[in-house]
């Protein structure tokens, strides 16, 4: 076959007659379905059907970068009609449904991101085997679009995988591992980086001589496959996905429309795609999609250095590879162990050893966790432990390239940190705060590498928090800025960067709604029924809940630094204050705005209010095991503390 009029691919058929269609979308960093790779494609298939010389096709991609992104997110902005649309929709369905319907075995070969559309294509193949590494990543994302999969998704996922496994994919956007993909037949095999070539060679040996057989819906537990396969069974399971969705249902209106095109999976086959083309189109025109697909474009922006640095300024000569991090307390455990999953080699200092201990402990719960969700080996899970060396002393930062301070919030003990670090490190590393609400140039001045210093804000928990705030100081150089979001973006995170003002942006912007439901507090309202209420409305955590989680005394010093930008801030200062005062800090005290037990929330906690409501009474804890009562007589008070 000749492969002189395609564009996007290469085409090649050996001696045993195996087609290799090789994907290559020119000037992209990463493939995705666009008019005219959709278009190639559907030629490539018009002649593979009408081929009598070809024993088996093989789809991969060329790029190192992965497999395939998805479909063209601009191309679905731009569509103007719903006529268009569903011409869109049509088209990739025809196309899928012929690529399954090839008289000879189709095999997808999938390394990084198979995303979206590039997932669906690979359902339409009768074969699926993945690179088990970390930037494999396999799902359909669309619900985060407020959409739905269009291109036959919503119908061949539940065959290959279950309902069950289905839904949960869909309806929250899920990316599996390579190892996940596997454990639920959505692929067939998980072949290690260091074989893969090799594997990927014998696979393909195997379908020739026809001994291997697809793993779709193969591996879900018997009981799992007995109710999936009968109308009652799957009745309760829709069941349970709508009563779980209907919180959500009226701000997120894709998930409904997502159960009602599965469901429709298990009817006649062009009555599903229909179902599944029909919702597509009318969620196309619904303000939640619009939106957010705006808020899309405005992630990929961010995540595009050219955004934040000149182009001299992202031409960096020295990469990151040695991370070092101040602090070993819940944020820069976090910090240090993000770091190494990434392939960081990551230093974290602790003041004596009894912090250091506990900052170990806190850095291999983190990995177990992480190796837990991700089905990593026990190897997987060693190697990242061992790229974290927790310590006391000064001497393994040396050669850092990068260090992270994640001390206290007080001003005097960073800058103290920054200017020990500053006589201690090379001249070509990067100091960096992760904190909320100090000022980066009052650090910076107690160094004398200012260009170098810059804030680098997590949120916590830091592995599931996807924004990180890189704040520039008056001083801090474009080639800092540049390293710091490169090394943000090598993370995994969204990097934005912001001035050295209070409250940076994001504290700026979320601060008043955490304000006021503060005030509401203080001023005697439930604190269960407030965060019940947002939740309602959409919001994944209530704003109280937040807070404990983030902490009280966190918040407190964020409250004090926007004292003087924003209107009305006093109030709150006083009631995070008192709850710092009795050391009331949330989460991480078992006791904030509500009461904890082995991390996990046991009630609303009796904290004490500024300004009750007629007929509460402000409680004030003095010890572990006692509280006082504001409002009592002495004589009160003895019979309750005699």
């Amino acid at each position: 076959m000749s492969t002189d009029p395609y564009k996007a691919f290469s085409v090649t058929t050996d001696g045993r007659g195996v087609t290799t269609v090789s994907l290559d979308v020119p000037d992209r960093p990463m493939n995705i379905l666009d008019g005219v790779v959709m278009s190639e494609l559907e030629a490539i298939v018009h002649d593979l059907e009408h081929r009598g010389d070809c024993e088996l096709v093989v789809f991969r991609s060329g790029k190192e970068s992965g497999f395939l992104a998805g479909a063209d997110v601009n191309a679905i902005v731009n569509i103007e009609s719903p006529a268009q649309a569903t011409q869109l929709i049509d088209c990739g369905q025809q196309l899928f449904d012929r690529i399954n319907w090839l008289p000879m075995p189709t095999l997808a070969v999938i390394h990084g991101p198979c995303l979206g559309g590039g997932l669906e294509w690979a359902l339409a193949c009768d074969y699926r085997i993945a690179r088990d590494n970390s930037s494999t990543k396999i799902g359909l994302p669309e619900i985060k679009l407020g959409l739905i999969p269009g291109w036959g998704g919503t119908q061949r996922l539940p065959r290959v995988v279950g309902l069950t496994n289905a839904l949960s994919m869909i309806l929250q956007g899920k990316h599996l591992s390579a190892g996940e993909a596997a454990k639920v037949g959505l692929i067939d095999r998980a072949i290690g980086p260091e074989n893969w070539e090799t594997e990927v060679a014998e696979f393909i040996v195997q379908i020739l001589d026809e001994d291997v057989v697809s793993q779709s819906g193969r591996k879900q537990p018997m009981i799992q496959k007995w109710l999936e396969a009968t109308g009652l069974g799957r009745s309760l399971i829709f069941a349970a996905a709508e009563k779980k969705i209907r919180s959500k249902a009226s701000q997120y209106p894709a998930l409904k429309s997502a159960i009602k095109a599965v469901r429709c999976s298990y009817g006649l086959r062009p009555d599903g795609l229909m179902a599944e083309r029909n919702e597509f189109v009318d969620l196309l025109a619904t303000p939640t999609c619009r939106n957010l697909l705006q808020l899309f474009f405005a992630r990929e922006s961010a995540r595009n250095l050219r955004t934040w640095a000149t182009p001299t300024a992202t031409v960096h000569e020295e990469p990151i590879r040695k991370v070092g991090v101040i602090g070993a307390g819940a944020m820069g455990a976090g910090i240090g162990q993000l770091a190494a999953c990434k392939g960081y080699d990551v230093v974290i200092k602790e003041i004596d050893e009894d912090a250091a201990q506990a900052g170990r402990k806190r850095v291999v719960s983190l990995v177990d966790k992480l190796a837990k969700h991700r089905n990593l080996s026990d190897r997987d899970r060693s190697s990242i432990l061992d790229r974290v060396h927790v310590t006391t002393s000064d001497e393994p930062l040396d050669g850092a390239d990068l260090v992270v301070e994640a001390v206290v919030e007080r001003a005097e003990v960073k800058d103290a940190v920054f200017a020990g670090l500053d006589k201690m490190l090379p001249d070509n590393a990067i100091l960096a705060s992760n904190t909320s609400s100090l000022s980066i140039g009052r650090m910076a001045d107690a160094t004398k590498r200012p260009g170098k210093v810059a804030g680098l804000h997590f949120f916590n928990p830091v592995h599931k928090m996807e924004l990180v705030e890189v704040v520039r100081a008056e001083q801090t150089s474009d080639a800092t800025i540049a390293r710091l979001v490169s090394f943000v973006r090598a993370l995994g995170k969204t990097p934005i960067v912001t001035a050295d003002a209070p409250g940076f942006l994001v504290n700026r912007v979320l601060f008043p709604y955490l304000g006021e439901a503060v005030v509401m507090v203080s001023e005697g309202h439930d604190v269960h029924r407030i965060d019940k209420q947002v939740r309602a409305f959409g919001m994944p955590m209530g704003p109280l809940e937040l807070l404990d989680q983030v902490g009280i005394d966190v918040a407190y010093h964020v409250a004090k630094s926007l004292d003087s930008v924003l209107v009305g801030v006093g109030p709150v200062v006083d009631q995070l204050k008192l709850m710092v005062d009795e050391e009331m800090l949330g989460k991480k005290t078992d006791c904030g705005f509500y009461q904890y037990k082995k991390g996990r929330r046991d009630g609303t906690a009796n904290f004490p209010r500024t300004n009750p409501r007629s007929g509460h009474r402000t409680v004030r804890r003095v010890r572990e095991d006692h509280f006082v009562v504001d409002g009592l007589t002495s004589d009160q008070r003895r019979l309750i503390y005699p």
